[in-house]
C-alpha cells in the first residue's frame, strides 16, 4: 500500500515498524471509531491519499525529509505535532473511514468550493485544547460550580483545566471538531423532559474560538440569560476565576440550538457540522437562535438549551446590557489592585496625565489564512502612517504594543520608546501563574488605553468593550481602509471581506490583500503552501465529522 515514500509518509511509516518491534502503541484519534473493514459504511470514506499528502506537506513545510529522527521532528514540529502527524499516518493507513475509493465528485465539491472551504477550516480551527491535568493547588480562591438544587447527585468537584494558547489554525485541532465537555448526568438524553428551573448551557464552548470569542459568547449567555433569570452552566475556563463567574458545570445534556447561520463568523456551521449536531440532538432538526433574543423589548426568549455559535454579533445588539457585561467582566479585586498598581508606578505616576496608546498587531496565524475572509495581517506600516498624524495631537503620548510575535514588530516603533507588558513587569501574580493565563496582562492593559489601534482580531476588540477610559479613542485595521476608527460597541467584532465572486476573482482579492499586507514573500508562501493545503484541510475536516457522526 505504501509504495510511495514521500517525506512525512516515510517517516510515519518508519516509525510505526519500529515501534511495533518494540511494542509500542502508535497514537490514535480519540473520539473516531473503528469499525469492521466489512462494515456497510453509511459514509463516503475520506481519500487516502489526501490524508499522506497531508502529512508530506507538513514535513515540507517544516524542511524534514524521510529519515529525519524523532527529535528533529519534535524540535520542528513539537511534540503535540509529532502526535498529530502519526496519529494522521495511522487514521489514515488502519481505518476503513478513510481509504483510496473516495467518490472524486465529493472532493471536488469540498476542494473546489474555495471560499466556503477555506472559511469552514479557518473558523472550525478556533478550539482551545484544553487537558484534564488538575492545576497546581495555590493559596488562591477556588471556583465554585454549583450542581442545580433539582438533582440529588453527590457534590462533585470540578477538574480543574488551564488556558493553552496552541494557534486554533493547528492541524490537531480537525480532530478536536464536535468535541464538547462532559456532563455531570451523562445518562439523560438531550430530548428527556427537563422541569427544573430556567437554564442556558453551552457544552462546547471553549471549542469555538479563544479568549476573545469565549469573551463574546459568555456576553451573549449572560445577556440572554438576564431576560429568563437562567443560570449559565458551561464547562470550566479561566475567566471563571479571573472574574469570578457565577456558573456551574454543565450538569446534562439538553435540546440544542444554533445561532442565526447567516453570520459571516458561521462558516463552521456546515452541513457536515450541523449533522453531527443534529445527531447528538437525538436525530431532531436544530432550530436557529436570531439577534431579537437580546432586545429586551422583544419576547423572545432563550433558556433551557444547549447553544452553539461564535456571536460575533453587531455589538449594538448587546447595547442593552452593556453595563452587565462591564460587571461580567471586571477582574477579581486581586488582579485589578495588581496591575493598577503596575500602571500607576510605571505609567501615570502621581498622577501625572499621560495618554497611553495601545497597538495590538496580530500576525502568527493569520498569516497563514489569507483564504478566509478576515485573516489578514496589517503590516507595521499601516500603524505607523497612523501614529504619524495623531501622536503630535497626543498630551505625554506613551505606546503600548502587544502582539503574538512582539520581538518582530516591536523595532519598527523605535522611535516612539514602546513599552510592552514585559518590560512594564505586568505578569499575572503568582498565585495565578498556574491559569497559564499568560495573554492576560495584554488584553488587560489594552482595556487600559486612551487611545487604541487593533488588529482585526476579537482578542483586542473585546478589550476595546471592556475598555473605561473616559473619552478613550479606537480604531481598527482595514482590509481596504488601512487604519479607521470605530466604536466598540457599534460594530461588527470582526471585519469580513466580500467573499463567493467567482473563483478567479476571490483568488485576485486574496492574492492583492497578501500582497498589501505581506508583500512578495507572503504572496508566494501562500501559493505554494497555505492555499493549496487549505483544500485537503477541509476535505479531512469534513471526514473526522462524518465518522463522529457515526461513532
Amino acid at each position: 500500500m505504501m509504495n510511495r515514500v514521500s517525506s512525512g509518509t516515510g517517516f510515519c511509516e518508519m516509525y510505526t515498524k519500529h515501534s511495533a518491534k518494540k511494542s509500542v502503541a502508535v497514537p490514535e484519534f480519540p473520539g473516531i471509531a473503528k469499525k469492521n473493514v466489512g462494515m456497510k459504511r453509511q459514509v463516503s470514506p475520506i481519500r487516502q491519499e489526501e490524508l499522506l499528502k497531508m502529512i508530506d506537506l507538513l514535513f515540507e513545510q517544516a524542511d524534514l525529509s524521510d529519515n529525519a529522527s524523532e527529535q528533529e521532528v519534535v524540535k520542528k514540529l513539537g511534540k503535540e505535532g509529532l502526535q498529530t502527524v502519526l496519529k494522521l499516518y495511522n487514521l489514515a493507513t488502519s481505518s476503513p473511514y478513510f481509504s483510496s475509493n473516495m467518490l472524486d465528485e465529493e472532493v471536488a465539491e469540498i476542494t473546489s468550493n474555495s471560499s466556503q472551504s477555506s472559511a469552514d477550516v479557518t473558523s472550525a480551527f478556533e478550539v482551545p485544547d484544553v487537558d484534564s491535568t488538575p492545576l497546581k493547588k495555590k493559596q488562591r480562591r477556588v471556583s465554585k460550580f454549583e450542581v442545580p438544587e433539582l438533582t440529588s447527585i453527590p457534590e462533585t468537584k470540578p477538574l480543574k483545566k488551564e488556558y493553552k494558547s496552541e494557534t486554533e489554525i493547528a492541524v490537531s485541532r480537525i480532530f478536536e471538531l464536535g468535541k464538547v465537555a462532559p456532563v455531570l448526568r451523562p445518562e439523560i438524553e438531550p430530548t428527556a423532559p427537563y422541569n427544573g428551573p430556567p437554564v442556558l448551557t453551552m457544552t462546547g464552548f471553549g471549542e469555538l474560538g479563544r479568549w476573545g470569542n469565549q469573551i463574546l459568547q459568555y456576553a451573549f449567555l449572560v445577556s440572554a440569560a438576564q431576560k429568563t433569570g437562567a443560570k449559565i452552566q458551561v464547562p470550566y475556563w479561566v475567566g471563571t476565576d479571573i472574574f469570578n463567574l457565577d456558573n456551574s458545570l454543565v450538569e446534562r445534556r439538553l435540546p440544542a440550538v444554533i445561532e442565526d447561520r447567516t453570520m459571516k463568523a458561521n462558516s463552521t456551521f456546515t452541513d457536515s457540522f450541523m449533522e453531527y449536531i443534529r445527531a447528538s440532538n437525538g436525530g431532531k432538526t436544530v432550530p436557529e437562535v436570531f439577534q431579537d433574543v437580546l432586545n429586551p423589548e422583544s419576547s423572545t426568549q432563550l433558556k433551557n438549551s444547549d447553544v452553539w455559535g461564535w456571536f460575533q454579533w453587531p455589538t449594538q445588539q448587546f447595547l442593552p446590557h452593556k453595563q452587565l457585561i462591564l460587571k461580567t467582566f471586571a477582574p477579581i479585586p486581586a488582579l485589578e489592585n495588581h496591575f493598577q498598581s503596575i500602571i500607576t508606578e510605571k505609567l501615570r505616576p502621581n498622577g501625572q496625565k499621560t495618554t497611553v496608546v495601545g497597538l495590538h498587531l496580530r500576525l502568527g496565524d493569520y498569516k497563514n489564512i489569507a483564504a478566509s475572509s478576515f485573516g489578514y495581517c496589517a503590516p507595521t506600516s499601516w500603524y505607523l502612517d497612523w501614529l504619524a498624524k495623531i501622536w503630535p495631537t497626543l498630551e505625554n503620548p506613551v505606546l503600548f504594543v502587544a502582539s503574538d510575535e512582539i520581538d518582530t514588530v516591536l523595532r519598527d516603533f523605535a522611535a516612539y520608546n514602546p513599552v510592552t507588558a514585559d518590560m512594564l513587569g505586568c505578569k499575572m501574580p503568582e498565585e495565578y501563574q498556574d491559569l497559564k493565563a499568560g495573554f492576560f496582562p495584554d488584553w488587560y492593559m489594552l482595556t487600559q488605553c486612551d487611545v487604541l489601534a487593533i488588529s482585526n482580531s476579537t482578542f483586542s476588540f473585546t478589550a476595546c468593550m471592556m475598555n473605561r477610559r473616559e473619552n478613550a479613542q479606537f480604531y481598527r485595521a482595514h482590509y481596504e481602509h488601512r487604519i479607521q476608527e470605530f466604536d466598540p460597541w457599534n460594530a461588527d467584532p470582526i471585519v469580513h471581506r466580500e467573499m463567493g465572486q467567482g473563483a478567479i476573482s476571490e483568488i485576485g482579492n486574496t492574492l492583492k490583500i497578501l500582497y498589501e499586507t505581506q508583500g512578495t514573500r507572503g504572496v508566494m508562501k501562500n501559493v505554494l503552501y497555505e492555499l493549496p493545503y487549505y483544500g485537503i484541510r477541509s476535505v479531512v475536516m469534513k471526514a473526522v465529522l462524518k465518522a463522529r457522526t457515526m461513532a
